[in-house]
């Protein structure tokens, strides 16, 4: 068995180099518009229904990490309250886990979150809201998928195989684990402009505290994360609903941008209008991680996703097909899947659009 000290320079090594390329960024989901929690604190409870939950799932880059793909699994529930005793304005709660497994790193957040929306104009159809999402991260080593030398078989490494390594963590220079608060905050206007269009525009301030963000005693910190979105719905007669919609990231030296449009058709008439929908849209991912480089800013990813609503609930898969040349090379253009599940109640207003096809609903 080989010496404890040998496994803590590897491990160390290992840790520091991931840190460093990372940079400790978040994770993302390419549903940017179907994860609203994750999205902007403010949208907790911005539903014309009393409550909604959501689930969302993304497995990434699965040829190159085989078999410990990144994947993100996240999971909210929220409502709006106390519309009758706040003359239209809305007070939102909510609650956001996720669970981000960057191969052999582990991130757990759990955050509470609350959101008021005022009312705006006089028949109440503008709003203005303001959100914050308190909580912690968790973040550990999973040794379990660290492969080492006496697991190489030839052709590979076979982790059921002794590592011939001795996992201790001792003495005071290293830890497995650690948990940090954060906080998030984040401001939103949506309106109904017309009775055909619908606007909103928001932005989102993640890890407002700095959180560090190392398993060594450093100073190294969470980096602050800043997200904008912005969307229109165009709601041709009740039978056609055009959603063009984006959003930008930048975290550190990091940045991305998506941006694109879905249409949905109603299969419900205009007496229930998106009870019973299908929708389909198609989105740019681009961005990289030194923005004063043109060629890191090229495209990333072709992003396709088709949905199905009914009753409230909604189905949603999506594909990112890699282009960016060379990352395409080494995951065969194999970029992510991304499945997502919204259940909203019954809406309030009954004239109102019953699915939650979009984020935030009208």
């Amino acid at each position: 068995m080989r010496n404890s000290l040998h496994f803590k320079v590897l491990l160390s090594v290992f840790i520091l180099i991931f840190t460093i390329n990372t940079q400790a960024q978040d994770y993302k989901f390419s549903q940017f518009y179907n994860s609203p929690l994750n999205l902007n604190p403010a949208n907790a409870g911005r539903i014309n229904s009393l409550y909604r939950f959501v689930a969302n799932y993304r497995l990434q880059y699965l040829p190159l990490q085989t078999p410990s793909p990144y994947n993100t699994l996240s999971a909210s529930a929220d409502a709006g309250l106390f519309r009758d005793k706040l003359k239209n304005d809305i007070f939102g709660i909510g609650i956001v886990f996720t669970n981000d497994r960057q191969s052999s790193i582990r991130t757990n957040s759990l955050m509470v979150s609350l959101a008021y929306h005022k009312a705006l104009g006089k028949k109440g159809s503008h709003y203005l809201s303001a959100g914050v999402q308190v909580g912690f991260f968790q973040r550990s080593v999973d040794f379990g998928n660290l492969a080492f030398e006496e697991q190489f078989t030839g052709t590979g490494f076979n982790t059921n195989l002794p590592s011939g390594e001795l996992f201790s963590f001792k003495d005071s220079s290293s830890i497995s684990k650690f948990i940090q608060p954060n906080v998030h905050i984040g401001l939103l206007y949506s309106g109904q402009i017309t009775k055909m269009i619908g606007v909103y525009a928001g932005v989102s301030v993640f890890n407002v505290l700095k959180p560090k963000d190392s398993f060594f005693k450093a100073d190294n910190e969470r980096a602050i994360r800043y997200n904008a979105q912005a969307g229109l719905n165009i709601d041709i007669n009740k039978k056609v609903l055009i959603s063009p919609n984006g959003m930008y990231m930048r975290q550190s030296t990091a940045q991305q941008w998506i941006a694109g449009v879905s249409a949905a058709i109603n299969l419900s008439g205009k007496s229930q209008p998106y009870k019973t929908a299908v929708s389909i849209g198609v989105w740019l991912d681009g961005g990289g991680k030194n923005p004063d480089v043109a060629k890191d800013n090229s495209l990333n990813a072709l992003i396709a996703s088709a949905s199905v609503s009914f009753s409230g609930v909604q189905i949603g898969l999506s594909y990112d097909a890699t282009i960016k040349k060379d990352l395409s090379k080494a995951v065969k253009t194999f970029g992510a899947l991304e499945a997502s599940i919204i259940y909203t109640s019954k809406p309030l207003d009954k004239r109102k659009q019953y699915s939650p096809l979009l984020c935030p609903t009208f």
